[in-house]
């Protein structure tokens, strides 16, 4: 792990947070229930929102997004340094790399063991493909 201890003190902190940060109006429009994918995800899952009822439970949920997406956003600043990413067009070939390979490839695993249908997977693979496709391209383009 000798790659994140050499990047760890060179790394642009404010550009982690504000790319862990930037994931949230990502996620807020595509699971939006009105003009995301929100409704669709929900059917899909077999789950109904009850506003009312969500409350309780959304600071933990919340919480533990954010300090997973933290945690990814440093990673991906840590690979990125270590492997030389920079500029517009790498940057963005890196984030949808990592989107589609770590993420997606997560998801197509999980769902299809688990019977989930396609176009779940592709609901939440379309998600992580953009929010970590905005995460690269915050940690690349502001250094």
């Amino acid at each position: 792990m000798e790659f994140i201890t050499n990047s760890a003190g060179a790394l642009n902190w404010w550009a982690i947070i504000v790319a862990t940060l930037a994931t949230l109006p990502v996620g807020y429009v595509w699971y939006d229930m009105k003009i995301g994918f929100g409704k669709r995800w929900a059917t899909l899952n077999k789950l109904t929102i009850d506003p009312a009822k969500a409350g309780d439970s959304m600071a933990s949920i919340f919480a533990t997004m954010l300090a997973t997406t933290f945690a990814t956003a440093f990673l991906m600043a840590c690979l990125m340094r270590a492997t030389g990413v920079e500029g517009f067009a790498d940057t963005l070939m890196f984030g949808l790399l990592f989107g589609v390979v770590l993420r997606g490839g997560a998801h197509f695993i999980h769902n299809g063991f688990t019977q989930k249908p396609i176009e779940l997977t592709l609901i939440d693979v379309g998600h992580d493909l953009v929010s970590l496709t905005v995460i690269a391209l915050v940690l690349g383009l502001w250094r």
